[in-house]
């Protein structure tokens, strides 16, 4: 019997395994369709209370869904023209930067007694000059145009699922449910009038259970909800204070560093040290001290802790803390199923998934979420 036991859980265990390597390859080789339709989700949870609050005030769903769409447009629009604009500033500047690092690179070398001929005559120019920057600009054009009909076929899945998803999660809770709620009144019109102490209490068992179920299915969603706009909010907030900490520094382009800090940290430890390093380097260039560029380290690295260590775990909830473990892999694998993207969507989709695990009472779902984080 023991052994029949281990042998059915192993193989469970097995089909598991096997259904997940499945949905992940399925995910990468349609991630053209996936991609966008994860993403046009999110923004929907995004845009939810902006589209609640227009639609109680009489403001019909289209209208709404057409206001957000121009939203969509503006921050597209709005974050293109920064990019360019920084761009072209910092080329107008790039000549002085590469003067003073490539100073800066044969001034090491000749510290620490290295007397290799291409470090102590070391040019950027030089090392440069091998680009093809016609190829370049190409690949950028063609880029610029692909994130451009990627951008459109995201606002068409937005622009369905807007009024779809309420069609969609009435389906759900009705097979989810109803059928609980209709348990308990049939049980109770079974009855009648005598009702003995245990049937009541069995009623009783089970109208909880209908109430709670309906509790937790509505409370999912509003926990998607605030962990996506609580990071969106605190991302912002985060390269808003670091641009501001950079220009109180006189770091130049302390708006270009804010922006990567609030892009990069949807990416953990990675994108964050991405978002400490390039505006140190960009430092040590300017001021050629070292004391100086450990300043603007520390002060990075004290807002990204206080943002994202300590007030994101206090607003979200400890619940949705994640095992750094868990977001090492998560990571590597939503990164290997839909590349760069997959890397900035691995934490909210890791964070997601958990939140719809946690609010199960099964005992191997709630050994899968506390494997992904705390549960206190």
């Amino acid at each position: 019997m023991i052994n029949k036991i281990s042998l059915d859980n192993l193989s469970k265990f097995f089909i598991a395994v096997l259904g997940i390597v499945t949905v992940s390859l399925v995910l990468k080789e349609l991630q053209n369709v996936f991609l966008p339709f994860i993403i046009a989700y999110l923004l929907y949870f995004t845009f939810l209370p902006l589209n609640n609050y227009l639609t109680a005030r009489k403001v019909p769903l289209g209208l709404a869904g057409l206001i957000d769409i121009a939203i969509i447009f503006l921050i597209f629009y709005l974050s293109g023209k920064f990019i360019v604009d920084s761009l072209v500033a910092f080329s107008e500047e790039v000549g002085a930067y590469e003067a003073q690092l490539s100073k800066m690179v044969v001034e090491t070398a000749k510290s620490l007694g290295i007397n290799d001929p291409s470090l102590q005559n070391f040019s950027i120019s030089n090392a440069l000059q091998g680009i093809d920057y016609g190829s370049l600009a190409g690949g950028l054009i063609n880029s610029t145009i692909d994130l451009l009909g990627y951008v459109l076929f995201v606002i068409f899945f937005f622009a369905f699922i807007l009024p779809g998803h309420r069609a969609i999660y009435n389906a759900i809770e009705k097979r989810v449910v109803s059928p609980k709620k209709l348990e308990v009144i049939r049980r109770k019109q079974a009855h009648g009038e005598v009702v003995t102490p245990e049937e009541e209490q069995s009623e009783a068992e089970l109208e909880e259970q209908a109430v709670k179920l309906e509790r937790t299915f509505r409370s999912i969603p509003e926990q998607i909800q605030k962990y996506i706009l609580t990071k969106l909010v605190l991302n912002v907030l985060a390269g808003v204070t670091v641009g501001g900490v950079l220009w109180l520094l006189d770091v130049p382009f302390p708006a270009v560093w804010g922006t990567l800090t609030a892009i990069f940290n949807f990416i953990p430890t990675i994108g964050s040290a991405l978002a400490l390093i390039l505006p140190a380097l960009m430092a040590l260039m300017q001021s050629g001290s070292v004391g100086f560029t450990a300043l603007v380290v520390a002060a990075i690295a004290l807002i990204q802790t206080f943002y994202f260590n300590f007030l994101e775990p206090m607003i979200v909830g400890k619940r949705l803390n994640l095992n750094p473990l868990v977001i090492l892999i998560s990571v590597l694998i939503w990164g290997y199923i839909w590349g760069i993207t997959g890397m900035f969507l691995a934490v909210p989709l890791t964070a997601i998934i958990k939140i719809v695990i946690s609010n199960f009472d099964s005992k191997n779902m709630q050994f899968i979420s506390d494997l992904m984080g705390s549960n206190e």
